[in-house]
């Protein structure tokens, strides 16, 4: 993991003059549209894509200024951040090389008192229990809401028979391994509609799935994987739905102490959906007392041109905007979040390689709620 507290850097890094996404709800389902934003794309240089995130730019910037911490002045010369929401392979590796280890760019210390928020460092821990509630839609299609059991278990990447491929060394040499597994699954009690009659008994058959995080012993993420139990291959999004709630359970903090109204970004490799994405998450502490609040905010960039949505044909991505809200709480010095409230929307316009002037919209919206036994 990385922290800087480099003012100069900072607002080098994050101010910005593009939006990112701009086109994206207005025009996106309109063929002629789409094609002359593809158009653009092919246009544009791989190395004039930055990372950089507007939204993200404007509250670090504004949270700079409202700490005093760093000068107010602008960077004119950083280049806007890819519109169409998409990330050149050359432009991700300059942000966050192939499997390094989630990156902290400190932006403000926030007032007294102040405390470290995360572990010094992270070992092999006793099992805990814990919960979540996951209500998906895609399109026009809403999945049943499901509580989850969950089972919390962490140790050596060794001991999960976690393969480590492609990710670099930490520093350290040692890594840590925590599986989230789904003890059971089963339908909420407040539904968006009927379920049909089989629906308990497939949804049921998620147990035994899991989602598991390898990260630095300094609590930075490395890489995830997940596995489905019952063979549903329908109830797919619900595991990796799992897999972006607990990604907020997992937050890399500062390794210096912090206090209300601190700040900093991380940025991470990750997945949305399934897909490969750069995530950048702003991070700001919203109340500190026995417990921290933390409200973050997310925008994903896709790496590739292309979705691994079932069912869809071979086809581009044109544009692609995923976007998340959490509210998380946890007990300085534990190791993960004691609960987190999570809502995140996934949408992407793509056109069929044998219809490109066709452009069909793909989106779907997550809202998960996620506690930790006491």
């Amino acid at each position: 993991m990385t922290s800087k507290r480099t003012p100069g850097f900072v607002l080098g890094l994050f101010l910005s003059t593009g939006v990112l996404g701009s086109g994206l709800f207005g025009s996106g389902c309109r063929g002629d549209e789409s094609a002359k934003s593809a158009e653009k794309k092919e246009e544009a240089p791989a190395e004039q894509k930055p990372a950089v995130d507007q939204k993200i730019a404007s509250a670090m910037a504004a949270a700079a200024r409202a700490n005093a911490d760093t000068p107010a002045d602008g960077n004119a010369g950083q280049p806007a951040p890819p519109k169409d929401g998409i990330m050149s392979s050359e432009a991700a590796a300059r942000e966050l090389p192939v499997g390094s280890p989630a990156a902290i760019v400190f932006g403000g210390a926030g007032s007294a008192p102040r405390v470290l928020l995360g572990p010094e460092r992270l070992s092999s821990a006793s099992p805990a229990t814990g919960s979540l509630t996951l209500s998906y839609r895609s399109g026009g299609s809403v999945m049943p809401t499901i509580d989850f059991d969950l089972k919390l278990k962490s140790g050596s990447p060794e001991a999960t028979g976690t393969a480590l491929a492609g990710a670099v060394s930490t520093g350290n040499g040692e890594s840590v391994a925590t599986r989230f597994t789904l003890s059971g699954a089963r339908p909420a009690p407040n539904q968006p509609g009927r379920l049909p009659e089989n629906a308990k008994a497939e949804i049921a058959k998620l147990k035994g799935s899991w989602v598991e995080f390898v990260t630095t012993a300094q609590g930075a993420v490395q890489s995830e994987r997940f596995k489905l139990e019952g063979n549903n291959l329908d109830l797919e999004p619900l595991v990796l739905g799992s897999a972006d709630v607990l990604a907020q359970v997992v937050l890399a903090y500062p390794d210096q102490p912090v206090g209300a109204g601190a700040f900093w970004m991380m940025k991470s490799r990750e997945t949305a959906n399934g897909a490969n994405v750069l995530a950048y998450r702003m991070v700001r502490v919203e109340s500190l007392g026995q417990t921290a609040t933390l409200s973050v905010e997310t925008r994903r960039y896709l790496l590739g041109d292309t979705l691994p949505t079932a069912g869809l044909p071979p086809h581009q991505v044109r544009q692609f905007q995923s976007d998340g809200h959490a509210t998380v709480t946890l007990r300085p010095g534990a190791a993960y979040a004691s609960s987190a409230q999570v809502d995140e929307t996934f949408v992407a316009v793509v056109t069929p390689n044998d219809r490109p002037n066709q452009a069909v919209p793909i989106q779907s919206q997550l809202k998960g709620t996620f506690t930790l036994a006491p």
